[in-house]
């Protein structure tokens, strides 16, 4: 075997340096920050006395010396005793203190967010900010509980084992630990620059809620050297009095910042392989004592069955005898300064057992669920790299920080994980895509893991664009796809009859280059297949030139991508023609489709029949690569439910295609920032989204796989850093409660979820409008419908992407929302829909088709009626006997025309066939008037004999979303609070006659199984 391991001791500082170092006292290396009348905040302040007595001799400053103190070579600690207050007339010192090295103990509160100044009154405090913490690369701190009812718990990975003390509430930080990109591409890691350990936790019901003191230390890029230790927490004044724990935690912050890692080179290996060791020690002060490693391991269920072994430092591997059993090892090392330790570092590795890998539970999906060895499965899921390097995990893979972290995932209740490649595909194979041996058993090792704790687990191949393996065009460039298809392949093969295994071909998919919209690349690859697929659409140059309204010597020869000016709605005002962006969105849509067509060949040809999928999020229903094209390739679709907070249901709507299970496979809390860079949303503000984005994953979807478990320090994006369930320092947010009750539903839904009735209303979309330069009108239009039927007339719907329409089924009625254009072939879709009884709700005209050409749809109906432009603000349409008031904004004049029928009406009903087409005048959902939207749903639903599911014992108030579900042995209801206020729920089932009544409180979330033969409630979340 190659020998991986590599022994490396680095001692930063010259041994003149060591010498000069170990002479000086640590008292007069400490500087303490101490002024009378200097106020504390968020946590008590120490007295004289008490400073005197925990840290005597130590060198004191008041905010006059500090400065010129610090700029001294003497101090290596900084300690800050006054919470969240700091002198902000020596920030420019402090600043450059923690710059040079230098460490830092601060005791109490959030330091640095709140800056004291002072003029000839006293000392004055400036508001909470976090401009100061900014630098520091910390985000915003984050409430976590106080130690009532809590159990305190030191970390049993580091060697300091600091005394139990109270706190009142702590506060976690969100925190960088990463200063620079690895790879100049979006989603990529940072390198490893920082790492935080939690000093001691607050415990409860085994859970991590709490970590009052914590350690950063500091490695490279920014403040080298420096180790913080932070008690972030508010304090009372006992806990000063307490001096050996504050000394112990200012000798542990003069040691400075230390990297010590001790994994093995592989993370799996075959029966009668030795394991090798690759050992890593860098540290910023030298040892005082000759130093050694004590490394132990044993199988994880047998801990008394230790081995271990010694070694002095040198540059040779540490090999350890390969192990007699299959499973999972656990390695333990020690870095002895002397007989002391100095440092623990906990890793492990499996012995390959194939039989155990290949015996996991079978995951599998039929129409609209999935499904775990035949039985349904509500998904509740969460995305799951690594807590200790995040996306780097195949690089640095530690298989025991995976046990563990799995653990938790298993213990919490959820059954799913996601995980893949978001960032360094240099690393995983060649350059011809055959991945490396290591990688394929790294997976190999997760998936074991998995196994362990029965978790199907999806893998990702790529993110966003699959450029890394090279190529002029990732989606076009037959070398490209070649080596794409080299390491998916290969991948596939080794691990193609995995039972719980899925594949994700990409995560979040763009077209190229342009990420997160859909543009030209521009390479010479696309232009050529741009121009072969518009030779078989069109045939006929001189009709190409006709319907892009150009002339015909446009076309001759090669025709050039659309520019960026084509996109934009004005582009006609400079000479723009913006009528080839419908071919052009088609030709990226299927361009698309046909290499998911090809990946999924792919892994079929492998031998794999393991489920397949594309990651999309909400730009695959805008104008991204869109499920309704590129579904036909894959077993499931999927929706990240990320950005719109106000349309959770819309997209998910949107996104199910006809006869496909539909998973929300990536959800979760996108930051928001104010203006002064505070977060907006409380943590509990920010659960109580969660809960209702995870909630509507149940309307017509599988359950919903959360973004992110571990929360992504090593990024250097602070857009990433605040999201996930469990923070840098392992404390659960809110957000993992919403997870574990959600898991605790799963097992009492997932039984029901069997033969969803579809609903009985359809609504259409126009990707002829779509897919246009004014796309975001046809995107309201839906938006709009959706809402006003679901939370005004409340009922329920499906949607119909336009290519679909043959998927349309037999719904009771069907609503064309706004469409202002539709192709000749959907229309003749819906006419025919019509003529077998159907009906048809059109509202505003569509006399255009695709490329905005002409066509007299309404004279063909024989409507007396015109086109003409919307150039008014205010208009009314009458239903029945009343008339309902629509407003229309200044884009809506700028762009959009009304039906004008002769007889003056704004609504009409024709028979057609055996069924009927009611056309309004007016484009209505492109009103501000979501009433008279419902109105109008609600009188053309009641004509089409359609009615709510459920009648309201008392009103619903607005904001209240109730979305039933007619399952094969019962009522799935979900309900949705956006309102302001706490609800009254009473609600009476229609097919069941059963009642249910809670409250539901403001912005929160609900779901109720009603069994058909109990006649009751038989399963309930959220009351």
């Amino acid at each position: 075997m190659r020998k991986f391991a590599l022994f490396t001791l680095s001692i930063l500082l010259s041994l003149a340096m060591q010498a000069s170092l170990l002479a000086q006292d640590g008292a007069s290396a400490t500087v303490v920050f101490g002024e009378a009348g200097f106020p504390a905040v968020d946590s008590a302040g120490p007295s004289a006395r008490q400073i005197a007595a925990t840290m005597p001799g130590v060198k004191m400053a008041n905010a006059d010396q500090l400065a010129s103190i610090l700029a001294e070579p003497a101090p290596h600690l900084l300690v800050l005793p006054y919470g969240s207050a700091f002198p902000e007339a020596a920030w420019p010192a402090i600043k450059q203190f923690l710059d040079r090295g230098g460490n830092l103990l601060t005791l109490g509160g959030r330091p640095f967010t709140r800056a004291a100044y002072r003029d000839q009154q006293g000392w004055h405090l400036r508001d909470y900010s976090v401009r100061f913490i900014r630098p520091l690369m910390i985000d915003q701190y984050q409430d976590t509980p106080g130690a009532a009812g809590m159990q305190f718990q030191p970390n049993p990975e580091l060697p300091l084992q600091i005394s139990s003390f109270a706190w009142k509430r702590a506060f976690s930080p969100v925190i960088r630990l990463s200063a620079v990109d690895l790879y100049h591409r979006g989603g990529a890691a940072g390198s490893i620059d920082a790492r935080l350990d939690t000093l001691a936790w607050g415990i409860k019901d085994s859970r991590k809620l709490s970590a009052p003191a914590i350690q950063v230390d500091h490695y490279r890029n920014g403040f080298d050297g420096g180790r913080w230790i932070m008690v972030n927490a508010e304090l009372s004044s006992e806990f000063f009095d307490n001096a050996s724990l504050v000394k112990s935690l200012a000798q542990r912050a003069l040691q400075s910042a230390e990297e010590f890692t001790v994994r093995p080179v592989l993370p799996l290996y075959v029966h009668g392989e030795p394991v090798e060791l690759q050992v890593s020690w860098h540290a910023t002060n030298p040892p005082a004592a000759p130093v050694s490693l004590k490394i132990t391991s044993y199988p994880e269920g047998q801990p008394s069955n230790r081995t271990t072994v010694t070694a002095a430092t040198s540059n040779e591997p540490v090999v350890l005898p390969a192990p007699e059993g299959k499973g999972l090892y656990i390695i333990e090392a020690q870095l002895l300064e002397g007989d002391k330790v100095r440092a623990i570092y906990h890793s492990g590795f499996w012995i390959r057992d194939e039989s155990y890998l290949r015996s996991g539970p079978r995951l599998s999906v039929n129409h609209d669920y999935f499904e775990l060895d035949g039985h349904p499965l509500a998904v509740v899921g969460t995305t799951y790299m690594s807590s200790e390097v995040q996306r780097l995990f195949f690089e640095h893979p530690n298989v025991y920080g995976w046990n563990q972290d799995l653990g938790q995932i298993h213990e919490a209740g959820l059954n799913m994980i996601r995980t893949g490649w978001w960032t360094g595909w240099d690393k995983v194979c060649d350059e011809n895509g055959q991945p490396y041996e290591r990688t394929l058993r790294t997976l190999e090792a997760y998936l074991m893991t998995a196994r362990k704790y029965g978790l199907p687990v999806q893998f990702n191949f790529f993110a966003f664009l699959p450029d890394v393996l090279g190529g002029a065009n990732a989606f076009l460039d037959p070398a490209a796809v070649r080596r794409q298809q080299t390491l998916i392949s290969a991948v596939v093969t080794r691990f193609h009859d995995v039972p719980f295994l899925a594949w994700d071909l990409i995560n979040e998919p763009s077209f190229s280059q342009h990420l997160w919209r859909t543009r030209p690349n521009g390479d010479s690859i696309e232009l050529a297949e741009w121009n072969n697929w518009l030779n078989q659409r069109y045939p006929d140059r001189a009709k190409l030139a006709a319907v892009w309204n150009i002339p015909a010597a446009s076309v001759a020869g090669t025709i050039p991508l659309p520019n960026e000016g084509e996109f934009t709605p004005r582009g006609m005002y400079t000479g723009t023609n913006s009528l080839r962006l419908n071919d052009y969105f088609l030709f990226a849509q299927e361009s698309f489709a046909k290499w998911a067509r090809t990946m999924h060949d792919t892994i079929r040809a492998a031998g794999s029949q393991q489920l397949v999928t594309v990651g999309q999020d909400e730009g695959g229903v805008q104008d991204r690569l869109s499920p309704a094209f590129w579904g036909k390739a894959v077993d499931f679709t999927t929706n990240h439910s990320w950005w719109h907070n106000d349309y959770l249901l819309w997209d998910s709507l949107a996104a199910k295609q006809p006869g496909e299970a539909m998973l929300i496979q990536e959800t979760g809390l996108q930051r928001e920032l104010n203006l002064d860079e505070v977060a907006r949303r409380t943590t509990e503000s920010e659960a109580a989204l969660f809960e209702r984005k995870f909630a509507a994953s149940f309307i017509q979807g599988s359950g919903a796989i959360e973004w992110l478990w571990n929360t992504n320090s090593d990024m250097t994006e602070s857009n990433e850093t605040p999201i996930g369930a469990v923070r840098t320092d392992y404390t659960e947010k809110e957000e993992a409660s919403v997870l574990r009750e959600f898991a605790q539903f799963a097992p009492l839904l997932q039984g029901h979820l069997r033969d969803p009735q579809l609903a009985q209303i359809a609504i259409v979309t126009s990707q002829a409008a779509q897919y246009s330069a004014i796309s975001d009108f046809q995107l309201t239009a839906q938006q709009h419908a959706v809402r006003a039927l679901a939370y005004d007339a409340h009922l329920t719907s499906y949607v119909i992407a336009e290519n679909q329409i043959e998927k349309l089924g037999s719904p009771k009625l069907a609503i064309l929302p706004s469409p202002q254009s539709l192709t000749e072939t959907a229309w003749r879709a819906l006419l025919g829909y019509v003529d077998a009884g159907g009906n048809l709700l059109i509202t505003g005209p569509f006399d255009r088709d695709e490329h905005w050409q002409v066509v007299h749809r309404a004279a063909e109906l024989g409507l007396a009626s015109h086109v003409a432009p919307l150039t008014y603000h205010d208009a009314a349409i009458r239903i029945g006997d009343r008339s309902h008031a629509l407003s229309f904004d200044e884009q809506a004049q700028n762009w959009l025309d009304s039906l004008r029928f002769d007889d003056g009406s704004t609504l009409k009903e024709i028979p057609r066939g055996k069924g009927r087409i009611f056309w309004a005048a007016y484009p209505v959902e492109l009103s501000g008037e979501s009433k008279s939207i419902a109105e109008l749903y609600s009188y053309v639903a009641n004509r089409s004999n359609i009615t709510p599911m459920f009648t309201q014992q008392s009103p619903l108030p607005p904001g209240v979303l109730v979305f039933p579900t007619v399952l094969s042995d019962s009522v799935l209801y979900v309900l949705v609070s956006d309102s302001a206020n706490d609800a009254s729920i009473n609600l009476r089932d229609q097919a069941t006659g059963a009642q249910f009544t809670f409250s539901l409180p403001s912005e929160h979330a609900a779901i109720a199984v009603i069994g058909k033969k109990e006649k009751r409630v038989v399963a309930k979340y959220g009351f």
